[in-house]
């Protein structure tokens, strides 16, 4: 299924077993949004079945039922079979749950649009075979302006060379909302296995609510 951030319209591609019945939150991993996201229409849901009381004895009926010359099949217990086959589920699911968070990174390297799910459910990742450093701010002050620069390192985890997209650099307020944002572009734009691309932003005048900063790979808009 295909969810909509209702803060920044982001699209993302939502496996439907990822949500309960019920539904859960999940958080935009392009502007840090937090909403309930309700399962689609079509999710099957579970329903209780109950058993038609059956007439004392193999040759009486029920009342205003059709007559009855057989002997019903023996009761089994239903439950404790439903029991045992929704234990299984949940130990197959657990195992492949651990071995997709476990190896996410060999996941997103063969398959980049799954960063975005692991970044929903807060899951970092090494997104398109790069890793990003923790980046470095300096404040100065040029014609009695206030100037905020930010500097980073984008690093190759994979053994072949790899383009490096474009980043967003925002500043965040302590709700997480983005007050500012600017684009970056690492050079060079072509890493060989294990080399090291560097980016830099200047924010001129910050906003005075600025606490934090993120970054991540997006796409020129």
């Amino acid at each position: 299924m295909i969810i909509t951030c209702p803060s920044c319209s982001t699209r993302y591609l939502l496996p439907p077993a990822a949500l309960s019945p019920a539904g859960r939150e999940v958080r935009c991993a392009r502007c840090g949004h937090l909403w309930f996201q309700q399962p689609p229409d079509d999710m099957p849901h579970t329903v209780d079945l109950i058993e038609p009381t059956r007439a004392a004895g193999g040759g009486g009926s029920s009342v205003g039922g059709p007559s009855r010359n057989l002997p019903g099949p023996p009761l089994t217990h239903p439950r404790r079979g439903a029991a045992l086959g929704w234990l299984l589920f949940f130990v197959v699911l657990a195992g492949g749950l651990g071995s997709a968070v476990a190896f996410r990174d060999q996941v997103v390297e063969a398959w980049p649009p799954s960063g975005k799910l692991y970044e929903l459910v807060g899951l970092p990742v090494a997104a398109y075979g790069l890793a990003l450093a923790n980046p470095t701010t300096e404040r100065s002050n040029e014609g009695g302006a206030e100037i905020l620069t930010v500097n980073g390192t984008v690093r190759s985890t994979i053994d072949s060379e790899r383009p490096v997209p474009p980043l967003w650099v925002s500043l965040l307020d302590d709700q997480g909302r983005i007050l500012r944002r600017e684009m970056a572009t690492p050079e060079p734009n072509l890493l060989p296995a294990g080399g090291e691309a560097h980016y830099k932003v200047r924010f001129a005048a910050p906003p005075t609510e600025a606490t934090r900063i993120a970054v991540t790979f997006g796409e020129s808009p």
